[in-house]
């Protein structure tokens, strides 16, 4: 086995190396599917580094990074539930351990800070990955930063039965195909993409208008790396789509991810002028009715807590979120402390995500990128944003 980093932009040779991989890699997450990760790389170009380990010009694993100011994150937490490292399912436990040696090791040379975001715990990987981590030299903070609620059954047909047997749900339904003439939409080829997926950025944008976060799809930039994201997972044969459909259109729709047995309700949305039909609830009982048809008995909720999960979902697997660089590098240690002590107070957080968060996001909207307050938009983006962008404007 041997192992190497590079930091130019990865080339075909790469890519097709890169799919064989991850269509035999121990986890075979949509999230790290090829497609999207060229897509990701080409909108990057200069700011990716691949990290892979290699026997007999096969891959065995790699990880594929961004440079965010002072630190490397994840190129695919441009988009993602969760962030999987890609090592090919035929890796033992020393092979896989190695693989993070050489990793953590690469890390230490290198100089780099690491920030692994949505780390899923639940990996088949991570005992290898933290005895590693709590035997290198290097500094490491590991902290739980979200959850993924999961629904899931012994058998498609059970975990359909389950949700079907809600009395409220089955009067939503009835409701939404007596009143609205409505019915039930799954694409798998990439038929209508284009139209599903400004359809989809319409309705998300009327659904949150009202409320103290505005949604991103006002931008032509953001719809336009929605349809590409789309594209790629259509590629890779990971997409599904899902719409309620009414005589005034789409009106629910779902970006649904493949994964072994498992479903993942990635993005969903719907039309306000719908919600007295709840079509949460009516596109759930649809898509674990689809779920029977196709032999899926899981159904992952991404990530984070919001209630309308948990009236299907029945546990929470948990996401995390790892630090780790050179002792010596003080200023990435006292920001990572301070994210720490922002997650970990409850208080504090709340007020972040209830009143900061949405201020920043509504003022970043209305101030243009040249005015005069740039300054003024920094400040609330070092409370405000997402904490990887804290990293660059902590000073």
């Amino acid at each position: 086995m041997s192992f190497s980093i590079f930091y130019q932009q990865p080339d075909a040779a790469f890519w097709e190396r890169y799919t064989r991989l991850w269509q035999n890699s121990r986890h075979r997450s949509p999230f790290q599917s090829p497609s999207i990760l060229q897509y990701y790389a080409d909108q990057n170009i200069g700011k990716v580094v691949v990290f892979q380990c290699e026997r007999d010009n096969d891959l065995l694993g790699a990880a594929l990074f961004k440079r965010d100011d002072d630190h490397y994150s994840f190129l695919s937490d441009l988009k993602t539930d969760a962030n999987f490292f890609i090592v090919h399912r035929d890796c033992n436990a020393a092979e896989t351990r190695l693989f993070f040696e050489k990793l953590l090791e690469t890390t230490h040379r290198e100089n780099w800070a690491l920030m692994l975001n949505h780390k899923p715990a639940w990996a088949g990987y991570m005992d290898e990955l933290e005895s590693v981590i709590r035997q290198s030299p290097l500094y490491a903070m590991s902290l739980d930063y979200s959850v993924c609620p999961i629904a899931e059954a012994d058998t498609p047909e059970a975990l359909f039965k389950e949700v079907s047997a809600s009395r409220n749900t089955r009067y939503k339904l009835n409701k939404f195909v007596k009143q609205e003439n409505g019915s039930f939409e799954v694409l798998t080829d990439g038929t209508d993409l284009d139209r599903w997926a400004e359809d989809f950025c319409n309705a998300h944008v009327l659904r949150w208008a009202p409320t103290p976060t505005p949604s991103a799809y006002r931008d032509p930039a953001r719809r336009e790396f929605l349809r590409n994201c789309l594209r790629a997972w259509q590629a890779d044969g990971v997409l599904v789509r899902f719409a309620l459909r009414t005589d005034k259109g789409r009106v629910g729709l779902m970006v649904g991810l493949l994964e072994d047995d498992t479903l993942i309700y990635h993005t969903p949305t719907f039309h306000p002028d719908c919600a007295h039909v709840s079509p949460g609830r009516v596109l759930i009982y649809y898509i674990t009715q689809w779920m029977a048809e196709n032999g899926l008995s899981r159904l992952d909720f991404g990530d984070g807590n919001e209630p309308y999960k948990y009236y299907v979902a029945s546990k929470d697997q948990v996401l995390r979120r790892i630090f780790l660089s050179r002792k010596s590098n003080v200023r990435f240690i006292l920001k990572t402390r301070f994210i720490k002590a922002v997650r970990e107070n409850p208080a504090i957080f709340q007020v972040y995500q209830n009143k900061i968060k949405p201020m920043y996001r509504n003022l970043k909207w209305k101030v243009s990128a040249i005015f005069t307050t740039t300054i003024c938009l920094n400040c609330l983006e070092f409370f405000a944003s997402d904490e990887q962008q804290i990293f660059s404007l902590i000073g």
